[in-house]
């Protein structure tokens, strides 16, 4: 009776530990996200308060970096293989919408959503693809200066 209780104890202690030891894909995880701050991304919640997003149920967090372009309102959602555009649509009868749609479906494959506003770029993307992907879809928004 005592080696069972001796066992259960080492059980419940061994269970207690391996529980509160990170996996490797979430320290990966925080790794990308403490780089992404020093890069000047804004890492919010999507579980909690006011969410656009469409996806936010796959993804827990998204990014927000400062809006440089001259777009102040537009909403793009992946739909297979190509960002497209779903709000406004008024959007797509601007001159320079082609310029723009070709700019966005060549940033990255990550890009699941992307959300303009007057302030800043809210985006969501496959975080497990690195910090190198993160630097491209940054280093490619800011590209989006011309439109």
């Amino acid at each position: 009776m005592d080696h069972i209780v001796i066992i259960l104890a080492a059980l419940l202690l061994i269970g207690s530990i391996s529980i509160a030891i990170p996996s490797r894909s979430s320290r990966e995880i925080s790794k990308i996200r403490m780089e992404a701050k020093l890069f000047g991304c804004k890492i919010t919640s999507n579980l909690y308060g006011e969410n656009q997003f469409k996806n936010y149920s796959k993804y827990s967090v998204s990014y927000r970096i400062k809006n440089k372009t001259n777009l102040k309102e537009g909403h793009f959602i992946r739909d297979k293989d190509k960002l497209i555009l779903y709000s406004p649509v008024k959007l797509k009868y601007s001159d320079s919408f082609d310029y723009l749609n070709e700019e966005l479906q060549n940033i990255s494959n990550s890009l699941e959503e992307v959300i303009f506003t007057s302030v800043s770029i809210s985006f969501l993307w496959k975080e497990l693809d690195g910090l190198d992907e993160l630097k491209e879809i940054i280093k490619n928004f800011d590209k989006l200066k011309k439109f």
